[in-house]
């Protein structure tokens, strides 16, 4: 049986939005390759877990 790919459309548009918030300049520089996906799939936790971040984008 095959798997609906809107079925998390709305969870996979978060992350997104949530990795754009993350990965910011200093972020990118602070920590190395490693780190940084430990440290980028941790806040994607606590960002989904809570339901805000507290960190908005400037458009």
């Amino acid at each position: 049986m095959k798997r609906n790919l809107r079925e998390n459309t709305g969870v996979q548009l978060l992350l997104k939005r949530y990795r754009t918030l993350f990965q910011i300049s200093e972020n990118l520089n602070y920590y190395s390759r490693a780190d940084f996906k430990i440290a980028e799939k941790k806040f994607l936790k606590f960002a989904l877990m809570e339901g805000t971040t507290k960190i908005y984008l400037e458009a």
